[in-house]
């Protein structure tokens, strides 16, 4: 059964160089689990790909976006220098979901940011991150997983109770998947840490200033058929 009908899902994400005739082309790519978990719930999925002139970002008339995962978010742009581990920088993708961001916030779309998306909600609110968990002493947890693992339980997750998320999932302590290397250092403004995996890496985070956008560090979409990453997207599309 639908729980709505005609909603309009932006989804953002980057390029990848494709074999296709007439030769290799640059093409706008999306993990396909993106797409499901939009049209299982009868909602129409949008994709967003680079922008060349971020400024003309408009996100008003979606329902809700997705700020989906990726390479690595350049440092420049929460005041570091790139470091050697930070690898697969786009800057195009990264203004264009920077405006993204920016433009739901002023319009109050609902924001489902997801992994690299968790990490750059925070930059976009000032934050800024651990460019590599290994470097920076999480040994504990081996958080960077090969993506054959992506729909495999990794480790746990424990949710503020009383929050947002903990109102979306429904549940204290939570197994999620797990595919990165980065992770949210210092935090940024508006935002409230609502998750925390056992070696205290942020593994969730909602805003507080009234927009309804949530950030997990986990990979809910190459999950759907776990009862708990489902509900986000029940969420999100509701």
């Amino acid at each position: 059964m639908f729980l709505s009908m005609n909603k309009l899902i932006g989804i953002s994400t980057g390029l990848k160089n494709v074999d296709m005739a007439p030769g290799n082309i640059p093409c706008v790519v999306i993990n396909t689990d993106f797409v499901k978990a939009c049209n299982r719930y009868g909602n129409a999925a949008v994709i967003f790909g680079p922008h060349e002139n971020s400024e003309a970002i408009d996100v008003s008339k979606f329902d809700a976006i997705i700020i989906s995962g990726g390479g690595d978010i350049n440092p420049n742009f929460y005041g570091e220098e790139k470091l050697e581990k930070t690898i697969r920088v786009s800057d195009h993708r990264d203004k264009t979901e920077l405006a993204m961001l920016k433009s739901a916030e002023e319009n109050n779309v609902k924001t489902l940011a997801i992994c690299r998306g968790h990490q750059l909600l925070n930059v976009y609110k000032g934050g800024t991150l651990y460019q590599d968990l290994q470097d920076n002493g999480f040994t504990q947890i081996d958080h960077d997983k090969p993506f054959d693992d992506a729909r495999s339980h990794i480790h746990n997750v424990k949710i503020e109770d009383n929050s947002k998320l903990h109102k979306i999932i429904q549940q204290i302590e939570i197994q999620v998947n797990s595919i990165h290397h980065q992770a949210i250092n210092k935090l940024g403004q508006d935002l409230k840490v609502v998750a925390k995996s056992s070696d205290s890496v942020i593994e969730g985070v909602e805003v507080t200033n009234g927009w309804d956008a949530v950030g997990v560090q986990w990979h809910p979409e190459n999950m759907l058929e776990d009862p708990v990453s489902i509900k986000l997207f029940e969420w999100l599309n509701s």
